[in-house]
């Protein structure tokens, strides 16, 4: 069983929005795919409330999140990926516990100074533990030049942070799948925002499957 932790301290990049299709993807290629969802909002529990056959997701707090994750590994019908969605604005605690149990960190954040100066807490707190991770560019502008996404990963650079190579671009069918608990590899599968969804699972597949401890 594979984990795998969207994080990040600052509220609205989208870590929900990203584990749910990121989800849904897992399913539509044929893995057993659980989402537990660390948030006292509980978006993502909603969600799955209101779709007839839904990726399962379980709310739980942070602190049984250990539990949680054993009891999944001990079901007789194998748990293939397990995404974690944590709420914003909880300091660096409910990123640990959420760390210390995945296989990668993925941090979500927009192409802007505030967003990428708010990663520094959660990469440090993911970074005292070995984890590997990896910044997810989400919500981010189609329009954008390219050069303002060079810059912002030399900035990551200096910070021994690397980017996923996919970019998640803004689109309003993303949002439109969400209003009616779906997700754009539902509504649009042929769409740019699904192939960008699919192009990051798979980087995601590669990441955790890789034979090794160390750190991206």
């Amino acid at each position: 069983m594979k984990v795998v932790s969207l994080c990040a301290q600052k509220g609205g990049v989208g870590k929900t929005t990203l584990a749910l299709h990121l989800a849904v993807c897992a399913r539509q290629n044929g893995k057993n795919v659980k989402i537990i969802d660390l948030d006292p909002q509980a978006t993502a529990t909603s969600w799955a409330d209101n779709r007839p056959d839904p990726p399962e997701v379980i709310s739980a707090q942070a602190v049984r999140l250990g539990k949680v994750l054993d009891a999944l590994g001990g079901l007789e019908e194998q748990t293939d990926v397990v995404f974690i969605d944590t709420p914003p604005a909880q300091g660096d605690t409910i990123v640990s516990i959420a760390a210390r149990h995945s296989d990668l960190v993925l941090i979500p954040c927009r192409i802007q100074v505030a967003d990428i100066q708010a990663i520094i807490p959660t990469k440090e707190a993911v970074e005292k533990l070995g984890k590997a991770k990896a910044v997810v560019w989400n919500d981010e502008a189609p329009n954008r030049r390219a050069s303002v996404v060079r810059d912002a990963e030399k900035t990551l650079a200096g910070w021994n942070v690397s980017a996923a190579p996919v970019v998640i671009h803004s689109r309003i069918g993303i949002g439109e799948a969400q209003d009616v608990s779906k997700t754009v590899l539902e509504t649009e599968p042929a769409s740019r925002a699904a192939d960008e969804i699919r192009s990051l699972y798979g980087w995601i597949s590669q990441q955790i499957n890789r034979q090794t401890t160390k750190p991206l």
